[in-house]
């Protein structure tokens, strides 16, 4: 049988009004059935809410992450779903979260962007989406290991 070859896919859409009138436990809600759902299929990622965008990345077998992916199309926490970027690769970004995620305010975005770029998560360019999630992966690794082995518990 032929190794499925290892997808990255970026998406953004933006948060239903219902999703977003209860952001905190719709939020807790996806990364309990993502965590769950990814782990046994191989897929990883990071998502990011900032109020009124999701901003994910999906890592893992190509079929599997194209079957996550139409899952999301049809959950009604997200609407007007823009895929950003969709490539094959040869590593993970996020290799150790089946699935993590961060609720920004517009404080952190101003603090870990440039003060001449306004960074809008939903308008950005695919490159510079890609490489804030990289920043922020990085910068709240930590916080995001402990979110995740609280996910699995």
């Amino acid at each position: 049988m032929a190794r499925a070859s290892l997808e990255r896919l970026l998406y953004v859409s933006s948060v239903s009004p219902d999703a977003g009138s209860r952001l905190a436990s719709a939020l807790e809600d996806i990364l309990i059935a993502s965590t769950r759902h990814n782990g046994r299929r191989g897929v990883s990622g990071l998502l990011l809410c900032d109020g009124q965008t999701f901003a994910q990345l999906l890592e893992g077998p190509d079929e599997v992450v194209e079957a996550c992916f139409q899952r999301i199309r049809r959950d009604p926490r997200h609407h007007d779903l823009k895929v950003r970027r969709r490539e094959a690769v040869a590593e993970r970004v996020f290799p150790r979260w089946s699935m993590c995620g961060l609720y920004l305010s517009n404080l952190d975005d101003a603090l870990l962007t440039p003060g001449d770029i306004d960074f809008d998560i939903g308008e950005a360019s695919d490159g510079a989406l890609l490489q804030h999630l990289r920043g922020l992966g990085h910068r709240y690794g930590d916080v995001l290991n402990a979110q995740h082995a609280r996910l699995l518990a």
